[in-house]
């Protein structure tokens, strides 16, 4: 496989002004609560939902001694994960990096059928948000009523794409995704920018392997189905049927019709009109959603930056790079049995296993000493040359 990617170096300035202090000492201290001491990095900023957590756990394990990973939806996302608002963008934030401090620079993007990811994001807030219970309870629910709330609100859900709309690189973008690829590759001012499509993740290791010219394997992190919530999950793929003015708006939808090809998006109509169940949903209308929004925040007892829920947390300690190693080994060998790398339980196997090792090491000089002192003179120790 070739990589193809454009270069565009000579495009107007897009630096951050250095001249503003405040600015700057702001990104500083945003990096600084990122923990960003990589000189190579990789931005892995997607909307919520489209696969972004397993491309995030793939990096850490096979690239962490060399890039530095950070995982990123929005602003709001970054705010709570830094502790303290902010007055800057995270596109600053990557400018920052690339043109300030002259680090490597990788931004990447996913792109996931529209139905799919409304459902899925749906069902990341079902309990707290859209329900105000536990998931426990929530996924106990008869799955008409979770489907009528579903379709109240499925032209809110999930709508918008990062890598149009949000990373200021619009006049670059080529006219047409190159299905043959898979992927876009662009170069523009020293930052690196990578879509591509979820449709293609058994795909995503050649193509990653070739763009990183290193070996990386991509692992399954944080499935809808292996949650609290996977039995309703389940009994709503196999029940639920789009209405078909739902449907005709979402094959409309512009940026199904990039990322998909003419022939990609017929056999989408093909999979979910063989699904329909009525012709025509009223849903909330955007009066309506707003209130629902209002009361569902409100009521909500969660925080969903879950900062947790990795295969890999992505910490650099000694204690986690070993077992970074040892289950990268794993996962080549495909012999990986869902074992995560967090900081705490690495840290107690490897003083666990340094306390084994020191009683071993005991044992041997204690049965040397006595092995010695019932043979003196028998003992010979060839050290050799």
């Amino acid at each position: 496989m070739n990589v193809d990617f454009h270069t565009n170096n000579n495009m107007h300035n897009i630096n951050i002004n250095t001249n503003n202090i405040n600015k700057i000492q702001e990104l500083e201290n945003i990096n600084k609560k990122l923990n960003i001491i990589h000189d190579k990095l990789i931005f892995i900023f997607t909307p919520p939902k489209v696969g972004s957590t397993s491309l995030v756990s793939s990096f850490r394990i096979f690239s962490g001694d060399q890039y530095g990973i950070i995982h990123i939806h929005d602003e709001i996302m970054l705010e709570k994960l830094i502790g303290f608002k902010i007055n800057v963008t995270i596109n600053d934030i990557i400018k920052y990096n690339a043109n300030t401090l002259g680090k490597e620079i990788y931004v990447i993007d996913i792109y996931r059928s529209p139905i799919e990811r409304k459902i899925s994001a749906f069902f990341e807030k079902i309990g707290p948000y859209h329900f105000n219970n536990r998931d426990e309870i929530v996924n106990r629910y008869n799955v008409n009523k979770v489907i009528l709330r579903f379709n109240n609100i499925f032209p809110y859900l999930a709508n918008g794409d990062h890598f149009i709309d949000k990373y200021e690189i619009e006049t670059y973008i080529p006219l047409e995704f190159p299905f043959n690829k898979k992927y876009i590759f662009l170069e523009i001012n020293r930052i690196k920018y990578i879509k591509l499509r979820l449709k293609d993740s058994d795909e995503w290791e050649n193509i990653l392997s070739k763009i990183f010219n290193f070996k990386i394997c991509i692992i399954r992190d944080y499935l809808s189905e292996n949650k609290v919530i996977g039995y309703l999950f389940k009994n709503f793929l196999e029940n639920y049927k789009i209405p078909e003015n739902y449907l005709e708006n979402i094959l409309n939808c512009k940026y199904l019709n990039y990322y998909y090809s003419p022939q990609e998006i017929q056999e989408y109509r093909n999979k979910w009109t063989c699904k329909i169940c009525a012709p025509t949903f009223i849903s909330y209308t955007e009066d309506q959603y707003k209130v629902y929004e209002e009361i569902s925040i409100e009521n909500c007892h969660m925080d969903f930056v879950q900062k947790n829920h990795y295969i890999d947390e992505g910490c650099v300690c000694k204690a986690c790079i070993i077992k970074r190693n040892r289950l990268k080994k794993k996962i080549i060998n495909r012999q990986y049995d869902g074992e995560k790398i967090i900081h705490t339980e690495a840290k107690t196997e490897f003083i666990e296993n340094r306390v084994i090792q020191a009683k071993k090491i005991n044992n041997t000089i204690i049965k040397y000493h006595q092995f010695k002192n019932k043979n003196p003179g028998k003992l010979t120790i060839n050290f050799g040359k």
